[in-house]
């Protein structure tokens, strides 16, 4: 299902890919008049400059390099919040059966998690839903509201989802069910007629629109205890999981939500929660020194696979096991999950591979195609962006229908243009999402018209500073910073994600002393660089194609870590980039 005519618009995919040139362009300066601002904290005068050009001095620098849940703004200033909790301090007291619906992602399978656990810590009667992706459909359903008629819940509490549910909230009231919906996603139309709404994404509630579908839900269980006014201590320790939730939703990480997941990182090195436990052991990593990369690649793509390929449900019983020998047996089931979502993406992969080989892409990519198992074509739509900076949407084709996943590059705000797109020519049957991602069907047939009208809207002059690959560079480090106590410091800026991302350094003229291609497919990349007088080890994940590269002097862009391998505890330079070095003209 691809014609000629965009074939040509697109490239190549991983293990055959050739090099794509990416821009290094140093990282947007929000405020530049800030970067001579003094250095009280004593931090590396690098860091301190790579800080202030991020907009962090003053007040703001402690406060960004010591986030604090005591600076968390109020539960009670989100807007519809205050209804939510007292309708649901209602039914805590009357002993009514609540049913909290989920999504089957990993954000909205933590915020069933979180509140689930938080009402049965008060003795409440809860019980849960999260829909199947195929069976079910994404939100607030049939299937969900068959299940909460039939479980005999006189209130429904939807997370992560039902902002669009007006027809199933309609149908609930009918059936003497009050619904409250908590959400964080866009919606163009009226709010469902619900019991209460509280959705911080909603236009003019600022500044709380950007926290993901679990840390609303942590909003509402913290506005519960307090008017039930019970002890907070369940909810601290569930800051775990609102952690995990809102880095796998790659929301912006500043304000609320740097709080929110630094403080979570903390419970998680003190004491995990028994199923995080038990993910982080399964993926080889530590509690006490978790970080945010390991919550972002390597938990959350765990809970991610058994809504994309099997059943959320082991998830969510893995995320309110009691004690680790319960976690133990649960994450079995959910490293099967996550084994069978890995072989059905390298799947999807390869064959964008054949069918995609030596093609250039253009100002957006919409790759369709049958036999895409449609769990995970939002991973290969992420690849995608990640490859070429440019929106991308993977359509899986079963039958008459297509099932898409779309991703954006910043500055593009994909679900919006599909908002418009759908609006003006009716082209899609659901749609649904954030700036940065959406989901969405259509018949097949319209595959073309949806991809012909998203090339038009492409092509407007406003697009073309924020299109193809780039690599954001932060900064030249000095010989001094090239040491452990640099990477101590930098630490410091946990937890990275979307809106905090990683620094990322440049060298200029380095010099490969040893290189070779290291892992079990020989895809990665292992060198020894001279730099100022001394040697560095560097590793390139995935950047085996640099090879030929590595016979002169070099630029390299990358991150700075810790080598602690055997015990050792040198630095090592994370490779992000590597550029044949040109001698500056004198």
């Amino acid at each position: 299902m691809f014609d000629e005519h965009y074939r040509t618009r697109l490239t190549a995919w991983p293990v055959s890919w050739r090099i794509v040139n990416k821009r290094w362009v140093a990282r947007p300066v929000p405020a530049l008049e800030l970067v001579d601002a003094p250095n009280p904290l004593g931090l590396p005068p690098s860091m301190a400059l790579l800080l202030a050009r991020r907009g962090y001095t003053g007040d703001r620098l402690y406060d960004f390099l010591h986030p604090d849940i005591g600076n968390l703004f109020r539960w009670s200033d989100i807007r519809g919040i205050k209804k939510a909790v007292s309708r649901l301090t209602s039914a805590v007291i009357g002993s009514e059966k609540v049913m909290v619906h989920g999504d089957f992602d990993a954000d909205g399978i933590t915020a069933t998690a979180v509140v689930c656990l938080g009402l049965k810590a008060l003795d409440a009667d809860v019980t849960w839903f999260i829909p199947r992706r195929f069976e079910d459909g994404y939100g607030l359903g049939d299937a969900g509201v068959k299940a909460c008629i039939e479980s005999g819940a006189s209130l429904l509490l939807t997370v992560d989802c039902g902002i669009s549910g007006a027809r199933e909230v309609g149908i609930l009231a009918d059936a003497g069910v009050d619904v409250v919906i908590t959400d964080h996603h866009q919606y163009a139309g009226e709010p469902p007629p619900a019991y209460s709404v509280v959705n911080p994404a909603l236009e003019g509630d600022v500044p709380h629109g950007t926290l993901a579908g679990v840390g609303v839900a942590w909003m509402l269980m913290r506005g519960l205890y307090h008017e039930l006014g019970r002890d907070e201590d369940i909810l601290d320790d569930l800051l775990q999981l609102v952690a995990v939730g809102t880095l796998a939703d790659v929301v912006d990480l500043s304000g609320a939500n740097r709080i929110l997941v630094a403080e979570g990182m903390k419970r998680i090195r003190k004491k995990p929660l028994a199923g995080i436990g038990a993910l982080l052991k399964s993926a080889s990593r530590t509690a006490v020194s978790v970080t945010s990369e390991d919550l972002s690649y390597y938990v959350a793509p765990r809970i991610n696979a058994c809504g994309r390929v099997g059943d959320a449900g082991h998830a969510l019983a893995l995320l309110t096991a009691g004690n680790t020998r319960e976690a133990d047996i649960y994450v079995a089931g959910v490293e099967e999950c996550n084994k069978r979502r890995r072989e059905l993406e390298s799947g999807v992969l390869e064959h964008l591979t054949r069918k995609l080989e030596g093609v250039e892409p253009g100002r957006c990519i919409v790759a369709a195609d049958r036999g895409w198992h449609r769990g995970v074509v939002g991973i290969a739509a992420s690849r995608l962006v990640s490859r070429f900076g440019v929106p991308s949407l993977v359509i899986s084709i079963e039958g008459e229908t297509g099932f898409g996943s779309a991703r954006s590059v910043p500055g593009v705000p994909i679900h919006s243009i599909l908002r418009g797109i759908r609006k003006e020519f009716g082209i899609m049957d659901s749609l649904g999402g954030h700036p940065m991602a959406a989901g969405f069907r259509l018949p097949r047939d319209e595959i073309p018209s949806l991809r012909n009208r998203l090339l038009e809207v492409m092509s407007g002059k406003e697009w073309d500073g924020l299109l193809g690959p780039v690599l954001y560079l932060d900064g030249r480090l000095e010989p001094e910073d090239f040491s452990v106590e640099m990477v101590r410091a930098l630490e410091m800026m946990e937890p990275f994600g979307e809106g905090n991302g990683k620094p990322v350094w440049i060298t200029r003229g380095a010099y490969p002393l040893e290189w070779r291609t290291v892992g079990r497919d020989g895809s990665h990349l292992s060198c020894l660089f001279g730099i100022g007088g001394n040697t560095y080890r560097g590793i390139g994940f995935g950047m085996a194609e640099y090879v030929p590269m590595l016979g002169d002097r070099v630029d390299l862009a990358f991150t700075l870590a810790r080598d602690t391998w055997r015990g050792g505890n040198r630095i090592q330079l994370i490779l992000k980039g590597i550029r044949k070095h040109r001698r500056r003209r004198r």
